[in-house]
C-alpha cells in the first residue's frame, strides 16, 4: 500500500513550506554539534529496528544520517520546509547508493501524510514544541498510525512553561575560513506561546559583514499534559534513554 498525500492545506501549509528560509543557511554550522550529541542516543534503537524508521521533521538531515548509518531498514523522512529539504537532499545525495536506496523524503506536514503502519521506530526532534495544540494532537495520531504495535517513539522534551521574561543568549559560533558565524536567541513570552527571535551574524576580522533574522514560536507543554495527550493517542512513556530524550511505546492499534 502506497502512502497518500492530501492536497493543499491552506495558509498554514504555505507557512510551513516557507519556514527556515533564513535559518537553513546557518543551521548545520551553528547547530550541528548539538544535534550530533542528541543523535548518539538514537544509534542503538536505529540498529535494533527490523521493519522501518520514520523521522518527523528531518530538517537538514543531521539526524537522518545517523539513522541511515546505524540501520539497514527503509527510512521515511518528513520535512515540509523547502529550504531545509534542499540541504537534506544534498546531504543524502552524498550518502552513497545504499542510503539513497533506503530513504524516502516526504515534502509535507505529518497530518497530510497517510503512511501505512510500516515502522517499528519513529524519531521526532525539535518538532513537537513548534506545533500549535490542535496540530500537535493530530501529529500524535499520525505518529501512532505510522508505527506498528509495540513500536518505539523517541522525541525531545518540550519546554514545560513560558519564560518569566525576555532572555537572550548565544546559541552557536563557528569559524569558516576568514569568517566567524554566530547567532543570538531571544526568548520571550507571547500570549500562550514562546517567541523565539534568532539573530544571525557574520563577522570578518571583527567587522560585521552580514546579519539576518528569523522568528519562530513554541507552545509549552507540562509533563502531565504531555502524558495525557500521549495516552489518548495510544502511547506509554518509558524511561528516558538520554537526558531530555523521551522513550514512548506504541500500544496496540489506534482506536
Amino acid at each position: 500500500m502506497e502512502e497518500e498525500v492530501s492536497g493543499a492545506a491552506g495558509p498554514e501549509a504555505d507557512l510551513a513550506a516557507g519556514a527556515y528560509a533564513v535559518s537553513a543557511e546557518f543551521y548545520d554550522v551553528l547547530h550541528g554539534a548539538e544535534y550530533r550529541r542528541h543523535a548518539l542516543a538514537l544509534s542503538g534503537p536505529a540498529a535494533a529496528a527490523r521493519v522501518g524508521i520514520v523521522e518527523l521533521g528531518a530538517g537538514t538531515g543531521l539526524v537522518t544520517g545517523i539513522l541511515l548509518g546505524a540501520s539497514s531498514v527503509p527510512v521515511d523522512v518528513v520535512e515540509p520546509a523547502a529550504a531545509m529539504r534542499t540541504v537534506l537532499l544534498s546531504r543524502l545525495s552524498a550518502a552513497g547508493p545504499d542510503a539513497l536506496g533506503r530513504v524516502t523524503v516526504h515534502p509535507c506536514r505529518a497530518q497530510q501524510l497517510a503512511l501505512p503502519a510500516r515502522a517499528d521506530l519513529a524519531v521526532c526532534f525539535r518538532v513537537v514544541a513548534c506545533l500549535p495544540p490542535v496540530e500537535r494532537h493530530a501529529v500524535w495520531h499520525s505518529l501512532a498510525g505510522w508505527l506498528l504495535p509495540d513500536g518505539l517513539l523517541l522525541m525531545d522534551r518540550p519546554p514545560a512553561a513560558l519564560p518569566a521574561g525576555p532572555k537572550r543568549h548565544r546559541v552557536g559560533e563557528a569559524r569558516v575560513g576568514a569568517d566567524t558565524y554566530s547567532a543570538w536567541l531571544t526568548e520571550r513570552p507571547e500570549h500562550d506561546r514562546i517567541r523565539l527571535d534568532y539573530l544571525y551574524l557574520v563577522h570578518r576580522r571583527s567587522r560585521e559583514i552580514r546579519r539576518a533574522e528569523e522568528t519562530f514560536h513554541q507552545w509549552p507543554l507540562t509533563d502531565e499534559e504531555l502524558d495525557d495527550e500521549l495516552t489518548e493517542a495510544g502511547f506509554r512513556r518509558e524511561d528516558e534513554c538520554a537526558p531530555d530524550v523521551l522513550r514512548l511505546r506504541r500500544l496496540g492499534r489506534r482506536r
